[in-house]
């Protein structure tokens, strides 16, 4: 039974340098939107998932596979945990409301009950399904309102977490080059999601090292090789942020451009890619930027 793999939610401010005062109001704009792009994968989801349970209706008659079953139960549980997610970001943007014009809040306020009322038919779907299988009602996790993107998981990653280790733990006195180094294979092997989690173990145990901005512009990298534009972006934010001495700050830029005009955000993504000009007139990824620019007209 394939497992599908849905998409976290976006729920930090990017803080998008260059901006005036009406940069907050755009900036909820933009959670509203990714929070409607998310609605939508899921509604796709949930359509593919009603083609799965009636195969397995014209299967019970032969006898369904308790491992079929599992799976199922599994990705309803999934589902479930991100409509929470989607509910707890829209109480945290629902009180946030009160920081901007009359005018702007009406606008947001429509979009905002719209997503409301498809989360609530989602779940409801969901709870139906459970029943048809006859399952066990599960309990979907609850997010914070202020839970951190990366805190998120996909299902590859939780399957991933529970597999055996991939890496040796280093025994030796150069344990962080060698943690760095086996989460740097990993990702060069292809397995992001292990690769993920060692770095995220890097940063954790290393905080104050070197690589540890590598470490974490590699997690977005990532995110951006597997098309997960949305999270990529708040990952190469926090290289932004939390190293803005970086020598990955100008392809952090870059990468958070071409993931806006990926996502179809032409403004965000010229916006990201002229300060990257403003900041780094000299570098490779500025010769990038003027010609993703010119495509962006």
């Amino acid at each position: 039974m394939k497992i599908y793999r849905f998409f976290c939610i976006v729920i930090g401010f990017l803080a998008l340098y260059g901006c005036v005062e009406p940069q907050k109001f755009v900036a909820l704009e933009n959670r509203v939107a990714a929070m409607e792009m998310e609605r939508k994968k899921q509604l796709n989801a949930q359509t593919e998932k009603d083609k799965e349970i009636e195969t397995i209706q014209e299967k019970v008659k032969e006898g369904i596979r308790p491992e079929d079953y599992a799976d199922m139960k599994y990705d309803i549980k999934v589902l479930k945990e991100n409509n929470q997610r989607l509910e707890n970001a829209l109480e945290e943007m629902n009180h946030n409301l009160g920081n901007y014009s009359k005018k702007d809040r009406e606008e947001l306020e429509k979009r905002l009950e719209r997503l409301d009322n498809a989360i609530s038919q989602n779940y409801e779907k969901l709870v139906e399904l459970e029943k048809y299988l006859g399952l066990e009602p599960s309990r979907a996790v609850d997010a914070s309102p202020g839970e951190k993107p990366s805190e998120n998981r996909t299902v590859d990653e939780n399957k991933a977490e529970n597999r055996p280790p991939a890496s040796v733990e280093p025994k030796s006195e150069n344990e962080e080059q060698e943690l760095y180094a086996t989460a740097k294979k990993m990702f060069d092997e292809g397995d992001k999601a292990n690769a993920r989690n060692q770095f995220e173990e890097f940063i954790k145990k290393y905080p104050k090292s070197d690589n540890a901005d590598n470490a974490r512009f590699w997690i977005a990298e990532s995110f951006y090789s597997e098309k997960w534009f949305e999270k990529a972006i708040l990952e190469y934010q926090k290289v932004l942020e939390n190293y803005p001495k970086s020598n990955k700050a100008a392809a952090s830029r870059l990468k958070q451009g071409y993931s806006f005009a990926e996502l179809g955000e032409k403004a965000n993504a010229r916006l990201i890619l002229n300060e990257l000009l403003k900041k780094h007139p000299d570098s490779n990824e500025a010769k990038f930027a003027k010609e993703k620019l010119k495509s962006l007209q």
